[in-house]
């Protein structure tokens, strides 16, 4: 069933006649926080300016639930993380020396350091003497420490680790990172988050931050632990399960591993039906976003996106320079692809090239609206992505799907939207993968051919025609829905 956001309620309710925003408290922190939910009151009795309004709010109470968990279990966390890796490094240096270092260092060192570890005890609880090692006089009983179980578990662990020796999860991040992992900041970030929380589940698990223990036992655990416990969308999940993969297969070319457990570690994606799958903008949407009113800058960046095919993030980055004799669009490489393409530029968009380009020369932006945000692990896009998303739904343009958390149309639905056109234009399937920058298939087209020639792009680009954009009716096509 579908919800636009007129009658949507999601992470609503009403109290004393006004909307508020309601956030589930995970399960393993509702009896810290003392709460099974937070809320927080929008002051509006209307549903559709809370439904504007509640997505903002909606991140303000994740954060607030996040900062609390790292206050609490996620620091613990990070201390175990350095405790292990301290644990190693000992581990080390004992290889290098003689058994009397061992003794020495037995003695002088890991003894106390045990004691910090154990921390303070909990109690203290007196038991009989008969029941210690040392004869008590008193019939009272001798009072014995009682320490955090979980800190006990882990001096145990540390004192294993430092005698043992062991190799942390994140031994070779930095060697990897320098010399394999070739990715974007919010990619790398993806990869960053991924080990933190396997090594964090190992230690958690009691295997400890050793890479050589993680089995395929241990990666079917994870992988269940992300989808139950921590509660991720199955892509999500997939997508650190695929960034571990690759790390470990360096450990394994680094003869870290005897081989990846990964391999064979399978995330459930469940199969979407037609009508839950993200779609094109219909003629009728695309005129009502195209005509609404909104800041130039987000207008010339749908309708760049509208009649290149272009991604988000490679029309934001758009440079002077990548305006090519005012003939074509030079695109940086999006996802998978080899290298930069080129675009002819549509006749619609002249007038916005002009007016962007206007005093602007060599690498300034074409949208200096969009800054490079300070935060590294975000696009120049991001803000122009939350920024059409609001825009969106003030319009209405939503298709909101029980139980999922993205509306089945987006600023993506541009390029779905090209797409179709083109294909329903008449261009050839080949011509249109190559236009906006999907893999063509075959050997012959995906390996041997150098591509189309622009000739035939630009003719297919003009293929590309805008909804009336001046109130006149407009004519919804009916398509022949492919199977799935």
């Amino acid at each position: 069933m579908n919800r636009s956001s007129a009658t949507d309620k999601s992470f609503l309710e009403q109290h004393n006649g006004k909307w508020r925003v309601t956030l589930s408290v995970p399960t393993h922190l509702r009896k810290a926080m003392g709460k099974t939910k937070v809320k927080l009151s929008l002051g509006t009795d209307s549903l559709a300016v809370a439904n504007e309004l509640k997505w903002g709010v909606l991140a303000k109470l994740k954060k607030q639930i996040r900062d609390f968990e790292l206050d609490g279990k996620a620091a613990s966390k990070g201390e175990r993380l350095r405790i292990f890796k301290e644990a190693a490094e000992i581990a080390e240096t004992l290889a290098k020396h003689p058994a009397d270092v061992h003794e020495k260092l037995a003695g002088e060192y890991l003894g106390n350091r045990v004691i910090e570890i154990l921390g303070a005890p909990v109690r203290y609880e007196r038991v009989n003497a008969w029941e210690t090692e040392e004869k008590q006089e008193s019939d009272a009983g001798t009072p014995i420490a009682i320490y955090d179980k979980e800190r006990e578990q882990l001096a145990s662990q540390f004192m294993d680790i430092a005698f043992h020796g062991g190799i942390p999860i994140g031994k070779l991040d930095a060697d990897y990172k320098k010399h394999r992992l070739k990715v974007s900041p919010r990619t790398e970030g993806d990869h960053d988050r991924a080990l933190v929380m396997l090594a964090a589940f190992c230690i958690e698990q009691g295997v400890g931050d050793d890479i050589r223990k993680v089995d395929r036992w241990v990666v079917a655990a994870f992988i269940s632990y992300l989808e139950t416990s921590k509660g991720l969308a199955a892509r999500t999940s997939k997508k650190y399960v695929s960034r571990l993969k690759l790390y470990f297969d360096y450990a394994l070319s680094q003869q870290t591993i005897e081989d990846n457990p990964w391999e064979k570690g399978k995330v459930h994606m469940p199969t979407a039906k037609n009508s839950d799958k993200e779609r094109p903008f219909t003629e009728t949407e695309a005129a009502k976003l195209l005509m609404g009113e909104c800041n130039q800058a987000l207008k010339d960046v749908m309708m760049i996106a509208a009649l290149t095919g272009a991604r988000l993030d490679a029309v934001v980055d758009l440079r002077a320079d990548d305006i090519i004799e005012g003939k074509c669009f030079r695109f940086k490489p999006q996802k998978r692809e080899p290298g930069v393409r080129f675009i002819p530029i549509h006749p619609d968009l002249k007038g916005i090239l002009e007016r962007r380009l206007e005093g602007k020369q060599g690498t300034d932006s074409l949208f200096p609206e969009y800054p490079t945000p300070e935060n590294p692990q975000r696009e120049r896009s991001f803000a122009a992505s939350k920024q059409f998303t609001t825009y969106r739904r003030k319009l209405g343009v939503d298709e909101v799907v029980v139980g999922k958390r993205r509306s089945r149309v987006n600023f993506h639905s541009w390029r779905r939207w090209f797409i179709t056109k083109s294909e329903r234009a008449g261009t050839p399937d080949p011509l249109i993968s190559a236009i906006v920058g999907h893999a063509r298939k075959g050997m012959t087209l995906g390996h041997y051919s150098e591509g189309p020639e622009m000739i035939a792009a630009r003719k297919a680009i003009r293929k590309v025609k805008l909804p009336p954009l001046d109130g006149s009716p407009i004519f919804e096509p009916e398509a022949v829905t492919p199977r799935s």
